[in-house]
């Protein structure tokens, strides 16, 4: 009888808390003022184990100053529970660790104003020799990685492993000039037969674009592979499995990359890449594979093409999967709103005098 006495005891004590006065009821989420108001009868959002998250597209490649910090402004209003990018924070291409210290100090500045958690994704830019990768490891952590969050497992690749400093498309950039590059980019992004013809006209415009197919080789070594299938499986009852690298591996021929696709193969998943500055979308396998267009980079085609708008995606995960949404940069605005072109802007109000306004 006493034991029974202190559990009921232990039970209201534990009720009231540590100052020995019962907690109030919790507050519930939604209390309608009226017993009919007007709305329909669907379940609110923002579940227990509902969350949001931003993905970046690549910085830069030539990047135009201030886009990027505008997104993180943009995000920021959003508030996310975390911002993803998938690589090309800096231009790179350089093994001075003087101005890796400038260009590191210029983005991550942007990227502290930010309240919510950033991770790094590297990208050729990021890591482009070893000395940006140590430099990388100093101050980030981890090239590769892994995360839970909310029961969703989140693997960040390194598609730069090891580094391939000879094949720096700013050296191709400086050797053939900007025409040449954007105009062997645009055909290889094009019809294969026009382009066939435009290299078979030009033998210069076609060796270019052998140095940058060449140059598209995705780097995967084998403790990633290992590391991919331990967090797989740690993991196996997560509702979702993201997998985030800069170079889509997926249009290319990389045996890492196939070992690691034959692994996630009993689960759902989303592929997330970037590098070419231009969106694309496919299905393999019944899975989702996106390669996000730029948020600050240079244009991966014609500036017109809706696919290289800067942009933001955003995720919502809501029971059982992901639902992803494209958000172009130029479509956010402040609370302010638009400004009309018929605006006219409001006369200043004079200053008030003594005894004005009085009743």
């Amino acid at each position: 009888m006493r034991t029974h006495h202190r559990v009921i005891l232990g039970a209201c004590l534990f009720a009231m808390g540590a100052g020995g006065v019962a907690a109030p009821p919790a507050q519930a989420p939604y209390t309608p003022g009226q017993q009919k108001v007007a709305r329909t009868e669907k379940a609110f959002g923002d579940a227990l184990g509902d969350f949001h998250f931003a993905v970046f597209g690549d910085r830069t490649g030539k990047h135009r100053p201030g886009v990027f910090e505008e997104a993180l402004r943009d995000a920021r209003q959003l508030h996310p529970d975390f911002v993803i990018n998938i690589g090309d924070l800096i231009e790179g291409n350089t093994e001075d660790r003087g101005e890796l210290d400038r260009q590191w100090s210029e983005i991550n500045g942007a990227i502290n104003a930010i309240d919510v958690p950033f991770f790094y994704v590297p990208g050729n830019h990021d890591i482009t020799n070893t000395v940006m990768r140590d430099e990388w490891r100093r101050r980030m952590g981890a090239d590769y990685y892994s995360f839970v969050y909310k029961k969703v497992l989140f693997l960040i690749l390194n598609t730069e492993d090891p580094p391939q400093p000879e094949i720096s498309r700013m050296l191709l950039f400086k050797e053939y000039g900007g025409e040449a590059m954007a105009t062997v980019f645009k055909a290889l992004s094009g019809d294969p037969a026009e382009a066939k013809a435009l290299f078979a006209r030009d033998p210069r415009l076609a060796e270019l674009a052998g140095k940058i197919m060449a140059a598209e080789h995705v780097n995967i070594g084998a403790d990633q592979v290992r590391m991919v299938h331990d967090a797989l499986a740690k993991n196996r009852d997560v509702r979702w499995t993201f997998v985030l690298m800069h170079r889509p591996a997926w249009r290319g021929d990389v045996p890492a990359f196939r070992e690691i696709e034959t692994m996630l193969a009993d689960r759902p998943y989303t592929m997330l890449a970037g590098h070419y500055h231009k969106y694309a979308y496919e299905r393999r396998h019944g899975r989702d594979y996106i390669q996000l267009g730029r948020t600050g980079g240079t244009p991966g085609a014609a500036g017109d093409d809706p696919a290289v708008a800067d942009h933001m995606m955003w995720i919502s995960f809501t029971g059982k999967e992901p639902r992803i949404v494209n958000m172009r940069l130029d479509g956010f605005y402040g609370k302010e709103g638009p400004v009309s072109k018929d605006a006219v802007p409001a006369a200043p109000t004079a200053p008030a005098q003594p005894g004005e306004g009085r009743l």
